[in-house]
C-alpha cells in the first residue's frame, strides 16, 4: 500500500473503529450525560488530548489522568480506549456515539453546504422532503457556508448527496460535453 493509499484509507478505518467503540459505549449502558460530559471535557482541553495520545507517557500515568478528570462511569471505557492506543480517535468516538443516539431517537443528521443562508421557509421545505424520504422524526442540521458552490446548495443525508449548486451543474455539463 502506498503512502497516498494509506492516507486515503486511514479516515475510513478511523470511522469504522470509532463506530465500533461508540457501539460498545452504547451497549455498556453508560448514561448519555456522562458520555457527553466526557466528550466536552476532551474537546475543550488540548493539554488533556496531548497527554492521552502521547506515546512517551506511560499507560499508568494516562490511567491516573483519566481517574482524576473523568466521571467514574466513563473511566473503564476510556482506559480500554487508551490501552488499545485509540485515544487519537476519541473525538470521533464521541461523535459516532452522538450519531447512534440520534438514529435511535429517529433524528437524521443533515449536512447542508450553501452559498447564501437559506430562509426558515426553505429549511422547512428541505426538512419536510427529508422527513418524508427518510422517515425522520426530527432533523439535526449541520450547516456550512461554501462559496466554491458559486450558487445554490448541497444536501447530504445518509451518504446520499443532493447537489443543487451552480458548481455541480457546471461539472455535470462539462461531463456531458466531454463524453
Amino acid at each position: 500500500m502506498t503512502a497516498k493509499n494509506r492516507k486515503e484509507a486511514e479516515p475510513v478505518f478511523c470511522q469504522v473503529a470509532a463506530l465500533r467503540y461508540a457501539k460498545v459505549l452504547n451497549e455498556l449502558g453508560i448514561s448519555k450525560e456522562a458520555v457527553l460530559e466526557a466528550g466536552n471535557i476532551f474537546e475543550k482541553s488540548q493539554e488533556l488530548k496531548a497527554a492521552l495520545v502521547n506515546p512517551v507517557i506511560t499507560k499508568e500515568t494516562k490511567h491516573n489522568i483519566i481517574d482524576k478528570v473523568f466521571s467514574e462511569e466513563m473511566r473503564t471505557f476510556l482506559k480500554v480506549v487508551c490501552d488499545h492506543e485509540k485515544m487519537t480517535i476519541a473525538e470521533q468516538i464521541f461523535a459516532a456515539y452522538e450519531e447512534l443516539q440520534n438514529q435511535a431517537a429517529g433524528v437524521k443528521t443533515v449536512y447542508l453546504r450553501y452559498t447564501a443562508l437559506p430562509s426558515e421557509e426553505q429549511k422547512k421545505q428541505m426538512g419536510d422532503f427529508i422527513k418524508k424520504k427518510y422517515g425522520a422524526g426530527d432533523i439535526k442540521w449541520v450547516m456550512a457556508e461554501d462559496k466554491a458552490l458559486i450558487g445554490g446548495f448541497i444536501l447530504q443525508v445518509d451518504g446520499k448527496e443532493y447537489d443543487y449548486s451552480v458548481q455541480g451543474r457546471l461539472n455535470r455539463l462539462q461531463r456531458k460535453l466531454t463524453n
